[in-house]
């Protein structure tokens, strides 16, 4: 608990001009009594606001139970509950437990506090664990197809083949500078990477609740605070080979370094991000970044 809180305080001092904090998963419901114990030191503390807390609402098997965690949240400063629903978590978590949270949260919150993914897939949808495999990748395609789906991790190579591509040169000149170094916008994973902005599986550091004097790598070290990861990054990202190059010059650049490894380009990608995802996942199946393509796991389902 008190590393979590160290790394709220940090990243409250890395943003001067204020700091909004979204609890998400992994499945921050898996451990219900701790969520709301970090909400309310946080809130003691005065560290607010705590913008948001996402969930797949696996856990909503009851409205009593439902109305109990929500009002306890409600008093340890949560902003907004968000709600995954969508055809690809209902293979997973019946779509009846997401209905029952988004309306027992609509009540003990209001409409206004209670965001859902995707609002018309929660009135028309259902449970896909139900469908065989074809249908099911045909319903994911449906959906994918709509735009509202980033192309990155297990989407890059479940979905992104079933959309329509485009060359690896349609994506030149698209580098990735504000998203990499400028976004205000980071996830600290559980255990500690920080990530810039959407980009996962791309690391920036890793924080520790005490700085460590042996670095896991040359690429960074192991500090207490999200403000000096940033202050390093802005510093040093040229050297980093893959995070300079995408700053430099996008996923089309990373593309080449792939390119000089080995790697073999597809005849297309679903979009900027679906090349970025597959040309990391070649590198990191071949030791290649290491230190900045982190945690090893989020690549473990690559095919090549």
């Amino acid at each position: 608990m008190e590393f979590w809180l160290s790394v709220w305080r940090s990243l409250i001092d890395a943003s001067p001009h204020g700091c909004r904090v979204h609890l998400t998963g992994g499945e921050p419901f898996g451990d219900c009594d701790r969520l709301i114990d970090l909400g309310l030191r946080a809130k003691a503390e005065g560290l607010g606001p705590l913008e948001k807390v996402e969930t797949n609402a696996f856990w909503a098997r009851e409205e009593r139970l439902v109305r109990e965690r929500l009002r306890a949240l409600d008093a340890a400063g949560m902003g907004k509950l968000v709600i995954s629903t969508d055809p690809y978590h209902q293979q997973y978590v019946p779509i009846s437990r997401c209905r029952l949270a988004a309306r027992v949260a609509e009540e003990v919150l209001g409409t206004g506090r209670v965001q859902v993914r995707w609002r018309d897939w929660l009135v028309e949808g259902f449970d896909t664990a139900e469908l065989s495999g074809r249908h099911r990748r045909e319903l994911f395609a449906r959906w994918a197809s709509r735009g509202r789906d980033r192309m990155n991790g297990r989407a890059a190579i479940r979905l992104a083949p079933q959309l329509q591509h485009k060359s690896g040169a349609e994506f030149a000149d698209s580098p990735c500078r504000e998203m990499l170094l400028r976004s205000r916008h980071v996830h600290v994973s559980p255990g500690g990477w920080v990530i810039p902005g959407i980009c996962a599986g791309i690391v920036i550091g890793r924080v520790s609740a005490k700085r460590s004097p042996k670095a896991a790598n040359r690429l960074w070290s192991l500090d207490p605070d999200v403000r000096a990861i940033r202050r390093r990054l802005a510093a040093d990202y040229a050297t980093r080979p893959i995070v300079g190059t995408l700053v430099k010059s996008g996923p089309a650049g990373l593309l080449e370094v792939a390119r000089s490894a080995g790697y073999r380009p597809r005849a297309g990608y679903a979009g900027k991000c679906h090349l970025c995802r597959d040309v990391r996942g070649y590198l990191a199946g071949r030791g290649l970044g290491a230190g900045e393509l982190e945690p090893m796991w989020m690549y473990q389902d690559d095919a090549s």
